[in-house]
C-alpha cells in the first residue's frame, strides 16, 4: 500500500468515524494481529500514522469530529 493509499484510507476513516477513527484503526490492527496477518497490521499502522499527520496539519476548522 502506498503512502497515497494510506492517506486516502485515513481520510475515509476520519469521515466515517470522526474522532473515533484512530480507535477503529487500532481495533482493526488488533484483529489483524490475532489472525497473524502482519501485512494488514502494517497497513493499519500506516493508516493510523496518516490520521495523525492529517490531524496535525489540518486547519482547526476542518478536522472531523
Amino acid at each position: 500500500m502506498t503512502a497515497m493509499d494510506n492517506k486516502y484510507t485515513a481520510q475515509n476513516m476520519m469521515t466515517l468515524h470522526g474522532l473515533r477513527a484512530t480507535a477503529v484503526v487500532r481495533e482493526r490492527r488488533a484483529e489483524a494481529r490475532l489472525r497473524g496477518d502482519t501485512s494488514a497490521m502494517e497497513k493499519w499502522q500506516n493508516v493510523e500514522a496518516a490520521i495523525g499527520e492529517l490531524r496535525r496539519t489540518a486547519p482547526a476548522h476542518s478536522i472531523q469530529g
